[in-house]
């Protein structure tokens, strides 16, 4: 297993290094002055000449690279144009409340979604089935921004239950997490129902409910087990997708996350913040998919024997 786990993070360095590569030709390539941005209208050459400088823009494009590759290195993620602080430590400051909207949103949809397809799957073809199936794909088929801004409407603004928009408290985290989370819900219902249809079916299912085993063991225990590896998949993306900053639902509900900060720094063009955020995304993705890999193991025996003899 320790075995996999260095293999797995030597095979993320090359990908860490490409994402990196490309969103630094991105950020040199892309149309518009960082510069203009950040003194606005009122400028003169000399004093665009001087920001350049202390930047280090006025370098070629082949020592930015390098100074930027050495300076990752070095855990040095450059300081932002425009606020003039670290970024990494910008990312400490956001990175938790990123962090407590992802297991906000985790904590809605992973159990009801597996609860609702796993209710649906034994009540097939029954009203119940059919009302489940139409909400989660309705579920699906919505877009994050209206889901969010119809929760603002209803519950933030007509009905006043919550605050609509802020941080602070828990209270300002269910509005957020309920639209970030709708999605992976429906989803998580949509696969649990149609996995646990096929194990249901299955010789080892009828002998445990022959031997007289409540269908409450039957399901939970032996049968939504072998449904787990394709839950924790979608589960894993989606979390990692969290983690990296759900941009429209942090703007919209001026939340103060990884993503809210990604997207002021492209309207910006920050460019060390953009490239910050971008390198945190592709590691959180690199973690989150070992993290799986391992769950897998630990899930399904088969590949924990897979992992010992590779």
């Amino acid at each position: 297993m320790i075995n996999f786990i260095i293999r797995r993070i030597l095979q993320a360095i090359p990908v860490i290094w490409g994402v990196m590569t490309i969103s630094f030709l991105l950020m040199n390539v892309a149309p518009g002055d960082p510069v203009r941005a950040m003194v606005g209208d009122y400028y003169d050459d000399s004093t665009l000449e001087t920001l350049r400088e202390e930047m280090g823009l006025n370098e070629s494009l082949g020592m930015q690279y390098v100074n930027f590759i050495s300076n990752v290195c070095k855990g040095n993620l450059g300081k932002s144009f425009m606020t003039q602080r670290f970024v990494i430590e910008d990312l400490k400051q956001k990175v938790p409340f990123t962090l407590q909207l992802a297991l906000g949103a985790m904590l809605i949809a992973v159990p009801m979604g597996i609860l609702l397809g796993v209710f649906a799957a034994i009540n097939r073809g029954k009203l119940i089935d059919r009302i489940l199936i139409i909400i989660s794909l309705a579920g699906v088929s919505a877009p994050v921004f209206w889901v969010a801004l119809l929760l603002i409407l209803i519950v933030g603004i007509q009905l006043q239950w919550l605050p609509p928009t802020g941080f602070g408290g828990i209270k300002f985290l269910i509005l957020p997490a309920i639209a970030l989370g709708t999605r992976s819900m429906a989803m998580l219902a949509r696969t649990s129902r149609a996995y646990m249809l096929d194990v249901l079916k299955e010789d080892y299912i009828r002998t445990a409910l022959a031997k007289g085993l409540s269908q409450r063991v039957v399901l939970f225990k032996h049968g939504l087990r072998n449904v787990l590896i394709p839950l924790i998949t979608i589960v894993a993306a989606d979390f990692g997708s969290y983690l990296s900053g759900a941009v429209l639902t942090e703007s919209i509900f001026g939340w103060p996350g990884v993503g809210r900060f990604a997207l002021n720094a492209i309207m910006k063009r920050d460019f060390p913040v953009i490239q910050g955020t971008v390198l945190f995304m592709a590691l959180i993705f690199v973690l989150i998919n070992i993290i799986v890999d391992i769950c897998y193991a630990w899930v399904d025996p088969r590949v924990r024997e897979k992992m010992i003899y590779e």
